[in-house]
C-alpha cells in the first residue's frame, strides 16, 4: 500500500502504537496527534478548541500520555507546560522485517458494544483480513433486509469477539429477532448477553433457546391481545406471564379470571386476576365451569343454622314462663267474664 505523506509529516512514538492504541480512546489519540502536529507548540486550551472539545477534557487527555509516560509534565521550550518524554536509554537496534498483517483484535472494557472505538475503515479492515466476519456481515443483511450500518457492525463484532458467539449462532439469533418483527441488532444484542452469561454458544443450544423464545412470545402475544393491551408488558406483567405459563392455566381460565378482574376492580389488575388463579387451583379447579361450581362464600351455612336453631328443645324454665304467662291471660279472660 503506498502512503500519500502530503505536504507535512510528523512522527508518533513507537511506543503509542505498540501498548496504548488499544488502551487509550478517540478523544486521547486526537489530543495526541494534534499536539503532534504542532510540534508541541499547541496547550491544551488551543487543541480543545481545534477538536471542539471542553479545555477540561483536552486537558484529562494530555494527563493520560503523561502517565503513560509519553509526556513529561514539565515546562518545555514552548510554553505548553508539556514535553515529549526522553526515551529510555536502550542499545541502537536495526529495525525487523515488517511482520505479516495480524488479525485486528478487539479489546472490550464493559459489556456493550458502545465500548468499542472502531472508526469505518478500521472495520473494513478487519472484514479483509476476516472472511468469517465478512460472510457475517454478508447473511446479516440479508436476514435483516436491509443494508448494515455503522452501529450494526460495530454490534455483530462485539458479539463475536467480546461475547465469543460463533457466526452461526448469531445468525440464528438474527434469524429469531427478524421473525418476531425486531429489526434492530441492539435488540439481539441484549439476548446475546444472556446467552453468553447462560452459555448457550453452540448451534444446538442456540436453536433450543431460540424455540422456548418462540413458545414464550406465542403465549405472550396471545395474552396481550386477550387483554388488549397496546404497549408491551412491563417487566413485573411479564413475570406473571411466565409464572402463569409454568403453572399451565388454560386461555380459558385466564379469559374468564380477565372478566371476574374486569368486573370486580373495572381495571386490568395483575395481582388480583393471579389471586383470583391461586384460590381457584387450591379449590381444584381448572375451567371456568368448575369454579363456577364451587360453593360461595358463606352461602350454605345459613340454612344449617336455621334448621339447628329451629329443632333446638325449649328449655324447662322457658316452658314454665309460659305456662305462668298463659295462666295470667286466662285469669284475665274469667274476670271479664
Amino acid at each position: 500500500m503506498r502512503i500519500n505523506f502530503g505536504s507535512h509529516v510528523f512522527a508518533v512514538p513507537g511506543d503509542v502504537v505498540d501498548h496504548f492504541i488499544r488502551l487509550a480512546d478517540e478523544r486521547q489519540i486526537k489530543v495526541l496527534l494534534c499536539l503532534l502536529r504542532s510540534d508541541g507548540n499547541a496547550d491544551a486550551a488551543q487543541i480543545a478548541s481545534y477538536l471542539k472539545i471542553d479545555p477540561e477534557q483536552a486537558e484529562e487527555a494530555l494527563q493520560f500520555w503523561v502517565q503513560a509516560n509519553i509526556l513529561d509534565e514539565a515546562e518545555s521550550t514552548s510554553g505548553t507546560g508539556f514535553a515529549f518524554a526522553a526515551p529510555t536509554p536502550a542499545a541502537v537496534q536495526v529495525a525487523a522485517p515488517a511482520a505479516p498483517p495480524v488479525e485486528q483484535q478487539v479489546v472490550v472494557v464493559h459489556g456493550s458494544s458502545k465500548e468499542i472505538k472502531l472508526d469505518p475503515s478500521e472495520i473494513d479492515a478487519m472484514i479483509q483480513d476476516s472472511r468469517e466476519l465478512a460472510d457475517l456481515f454478508a447473511v446479516a443483511e440479508k436476514l435483516m433486509g436491509r443494508p448494515l450500518n455503522h452501529m450494526d457492525h460495530r454490534s455483530l463484532i462485539w458479539m463475536q469477539s467480546y461475547l465469543h458467539l460463533p457466526a452461526e449462532v448469531i445468525l440464528t439469533l438474527l434469524g429469531y429477532c427478524v421473525s418476531i418483527e425486531k429489526y434492530s441488532i441492539s435488540y439481539a444484542e441484549a439476548i446475546a448477553v444472556h446467552w453468553e452469561r447462560d452459555g448457550i454458544n453452540t448451534l444446538p443450544l442456540a436453536e433450543e433457546a431460540v424455540e422456548q423464545m418462540r413458545t414464550a412470545h406465542t403465549y405472550e402475544a396471545e395474552l396481550r391481545r386477550m387483554f388488549e393491551m397496546k404497549r408491551s408488558p412491563t417487566t413485573k406483567q411479564k413475570e406473571y406471564f411466565d409464572r402463569w405459563k409454568a403453572a399451565g392455566y388454560a386461555m380459558e381460565l385466564l379469559h374468564y379470571a380477565y372478566e371476574v378482574t374486569v368486573e370486580n376492580t373495572e381495571k386490568l389488575n395483575f395481582p388480583y386476576m393471579d389471586k383470583l388463579l391461586t384460590n381457584w387451583t387450591q379449590q381444584g379447579a381448572a375451567t371456568p365451569e368448575q369454579v363456577k361450581a364451587l360453593p360461595k362464600p358463606g352461602a350454605a351455612q345459613k340454612p344449617a343454622a336455621s334448621r339447628k336453631k329451629a329443632a333446638e328443645p325449649v328449655s324447662p324454665q322457658l316452658m314454665d314462663k309460659l305456662n305462668d304467662y298463659l295462666s295470667v291471660v286466662n285469669r284475665f279472660k274469667e274476670d271479664e267474664e
